[in-house]
């Protein structure tokens, strides 16, 4: 009998949190690239992102994301092999329908003594930075946001179904109907 309501409350707790769930990818096309001077339309930077908004206000914000990629590179993940020469992180983001998407990831490392190194840098709105350094010289690298840069986005991750904000009719269904069911075979038993 414990058993079967432990099974009903993971039931609901899981409706539940998977109603919370957000799940979306989005694309940037269209650069300016600072070194080449010139603007390049169909240069994308893709990515994705998953989280709960925790305390319900409409905004997902750092702490409450579960992944973040960006150009296949997991941001979130990333942020655990953090050390003195290394870091990545999603260094702030924030996601609603209001305001829209904003980000800034940054992904450096460089050798103990300094002789060795680069990093990326992807801010949204504004910058994507690549540099590297060594003995013999450097380089960098920079595409710039523009009027030009068009953002697209969909509520699911690709290859994913879209998951709704809130659980449609047929998902409510069938929980009450699991529900009663319990509840009708632990009466029986009785």
């Amino acid at each position: 009998m414990k058993f079967i309501v432990t099974a009903g409350a993971l039931l609901l707790a899981s409706t539940l949190a998977h109603a919370q769930a957000s799940h979306w990818a989005f694309s940037y096309t269209g650069f300016y690239d600072q070194e080449a001077a010139a603007f390049l339309p169909d240069l994308r930077i893709d990515g994705s992102f998953s989280g709960v908004d925790a305390n319900g206000d409409g905004v997902l914000e750092r702490g409450e994301l579960t992944s973040l990629l960006v150009d296949a590179k997991g941001y979130v993940a990333c942020a655990a092999g953090s050390n003195i020469n290394y870091h990545c992180d999603a260094d702030s983001f924030r996601f609603s329908a209001e305001s829209g998407l904003s980000f800034s990831v940054s992904e450096y490392a460089s050798d103990p003594e300094g002789l060795y190194g680069g990093g990326h840098f992807a801010t949204t709105g504004q910058m994507v930075y690549d540099y590297q350094f060594n003995p013999y010289g450097g380089s960098e690298h920079h595409l710039l946001w523009t009027d030009g840069t068009a953002l697209a986005m969909s509520s699911a991750l690709p290859g994913m179904e879209s998951v709704p904000a809130v659980p449609e009719a047929p998902t409510w269904a069938m929980l009450l109907a699991g529900m009663g069911g319990i509840g009708l075979w632990r009466r029986r038993r009785a």
